[in-house]
């Protein structure tokens, strides 16, 4: 599923706004045509065996009050341009389209159903894609997008789909959340972070009555997160903040499985065991064959089998 928009660059380190429509690029083939390899697929999805877990405290804490802005949150998926999510076991049973216990017939939708009504995470860092309409009759400018609310939760523990790269924007616009305050950097087309803050050399200028759509990069690759954004803005003079979140709660984040070789430097001898003993109930993947009738191939895993093939690990 693909929805085109239009893009133009007003800024003048190219921050991509999006005027009017605005879309992704979705799963190319939803669930009803996908077709599994053989083997048994379980009814439910029983939790991964994990080690012992408790979330951490909020971090970065942000209360709002703006509401001159009218936030769509457009997509939300996996590191990279991935259409990767894991569910808590909790709430995987709900979701039997991407346990492959049934046919959907809207991946795109059952990936927005699933992360705000199932608690799903990102796998791998993520991609989020927000459309900010400004509701006054007057101008109003962005100083800044920051992460706030931030805690180190308990990842999830049930089922991890993998769809895999669909394609995407180029994304120019990115945070670090195992950083203790995760701010914005300038992500450039051959993939390097600069270091200075983008905000510190830019704004975001928002017309009256119009629409902009800002496109972000999540990466992380130590802990589990749950954060929300917040949108720091003037208008009439008078500065303003305002909190954007998925529809039931924060917006959460995992870390991989395996990890790049290149991200296995960052990580201490602790995290390696903590990520190491990380379990899902259930791993579904698609693979990159098609069936007689031109599905999508899936085939389930379980943790160990999985990290067979990591070559971190």
């Amino acid at each position: 599923m693909q929805v085109r928009h239009l893009v133009r660059t007003s800024l003048a380190a190219a921050l991509f706004l999006v005027v009017a429509a605005c879309g992704t690029h979705a799963p190319a083939r939803s669930q009803d045509a996908a077709s599994s390899v053989p083997g048994t697929v379980p009814a439910s999805v029983s939790p991964g065996i994990a080690p012992a877990c408790a979330n951490g405290p909020v971090s970065n804490p942000a209360t709002g009050g703006g509401d001159d802005l009218k936030v769509e949150i457009l997509h939300q998926q996996g590191g990279g341009a991935g259409w990767n999510l894991a569910l808590p076991a909790s709430s995987a049973k709900n979701f039997p389209e991407l346990a492959g216990t049934a046919q959907g017939t809207d991946a795109f939708g059952s990936f927005s159903r699933a992360f705000d009504d199932g608690g799903a995470f990102s796998y791998d860092g993520a991609v989020l894609e927000l459309s900010l309409y400004n509701l006054r009759s007057s101008g109003l400018t962005i100083h800044d997008i920051r992460v706030v609310n931030k805690r180190v939760v308990c990842p999830p523990d049930g089922l991890l789909f993998l769809e895999g790269n669909e394609g995407g924007d180029f994304v120019n616009i990115a945070f670090h959340l195992d950083a203790a305050a995760p701010i914005a950097h300038e992500k450039t087309v051959s993939g390097e972070i600069k270091t200075e803050p983008y905000f510190g050399a830019h704004v975001i200028p928002v017309k009256a009555k119009d629409q902009i759509t800002v496109e972000m990069d999540m990466s992380g690759v130590t802990f589990a997160y749950e954060f929300d954004l917040a949108v720091d803005y003037t208008v009439g003079g008078a500065k303003h903040t305002q909190l954007v979140r998925r529809r039931n709660g924060p917006f959460r984040v995992t870390t991989p499985l395996c990890p790049r070789p290149d991200a296995r430097s960052r990580l201490s001898d602790s995290d390696v065991s903590r990520l190491k003993a990380q379990r899902y109930g259930l791993i579904r993947q698609r693979l990159g064959e098609v069936d007689a009738a031109g599905a999508y191939i899936y085939k389930n895993f379980t943790t160990a089998e999985f990290l067979k093939s990591c070559p971190t690990w």
